[in-house]
């Protein structure tokens, strides 16, 4: 990852099969622009990731929000807003983190940090990311990088039990589209409100009615971002009463309008989003469901 072009190079390499129940996928961003001008983009809301910073800064807020400076190694728990970046150097490595992967590496409520960006050394839940960090300091080879997050991860894996079943139940009725309110959603996975609302909390880090309006909102813009033709009105999920319905939405998970998002230039953006359509098929990690168990 030494060359570099404007926009940056993006990379995405998939996890041992032993890990993809667990993992959406490792990532491997390196930004420099050329005339050191600030890169100023968006990221969408997605589940969590461990970031280490490899290389150069960042700054990011959840929007609306103060910008900050990335910490070096960090967990940001899932998010139900857009992160707003700015950096003009950077070379990170990311691990992206299902729900039940939250439930298993993690084994701390979702809830907690949810919209938050901690230090994985001020909580002892992160310590595998932790000890990642420390390893992968000083490489620059992502295959040797995910080579090692592999080691550290599968050495970390426990016996299965019948609550992995359950929340890959719950994750597989969430990018269902026709599952649109929490009573079918309820329905689908045999629990009650009670215990659904308890559990989405706990591992996926929101009430469900949230993640359900989540995923709404970005299957829906899923396709815009990859056929910047297309009109809002042949990508809408059919639940949304009309454009002004999703309207509201865009400025609530995002930030700002869709017109003053669609004006910017979002070089990493859309770069990271072609490299992950490109190599796992989904552009975007909320709309990638569980994947089958590998054993």
């Amino acid at each position: 990852m030494r060359s570099l072009n404007p926009v940056g190079e993006y990379r995405f390499i998939l996890p041992a099969p032993g890990l993809r129940r667990y993992l959406s996928s490792y990532y491997f961003f390196e930004i420099e622009t050329p005339d050191g001008s600030v890169l100023d983009d968006f990221l969408h809301p997605e589940w969590a990731s461990a970031r280490y910073v490899m290389e150069g800064a960042a700054q990011a807020c959840f929007a609306p929000g103060v910008h900050i400076p990335v910490p070096t190694a960090s967990m940001t728990g899932p998010t139900g807003r857009a992160t707003h970046i700015l950096c003009q150097r950077v070379r990170l490595a990311g691990i992206g983190i299902l729900p039940l992967g939250w439930y298993k590496f993690a084994a701390v409520d979702a809830a907690r940090f949810a919209n938050r960006n901690v230090e994985l050394s001020l909580d002892p839940a992160f310590s595998v990311f932790a000890e990642i960090g420390r390893e992968i300091a000083g490489l620059d080879d992502p295959s040797a990088i995910a080579a090692i997050m592999d080691r550290h991860l599968l050495a970390a894996l426990t016996p299965q039990n019948e609550r992995e079943i359950e929340i890959e139940c719950v994750h597989s009725a969430l990018t269902d589209p026709e599952i649109i309110d929490v009573a079918q959603l309820s329905g689908r996975t045999e629990l009650s409100v009670q215990s659904l609302e308890r559990l989405c909390r706990r591992v996926f880090g929101f009430p469900p009615k949230r993640l359900l309006r989540r995923q709404r909102f970005l299957r829906s813009l899923a396709p815009r971002l990859l056929d910047a033709s297309l009109k809002w009105a042949n990508v809408l999920d059919g639940s949304y009463h009309d454009q002004a319905h999703f309207s509201r939405d865009f400025s609530d998970f995002m930030g700002l309008s869709a017109r003053d998002y669609l004006k910017m230039p979002r070089p990493i953006s859309k770069a990271a989003i072609r490299a992950r359509q490109q190599a796992l098929g989904q552009p975007l990690q909320v709309l990638q469901g569980p994947a089958p168990n590998h054993g």
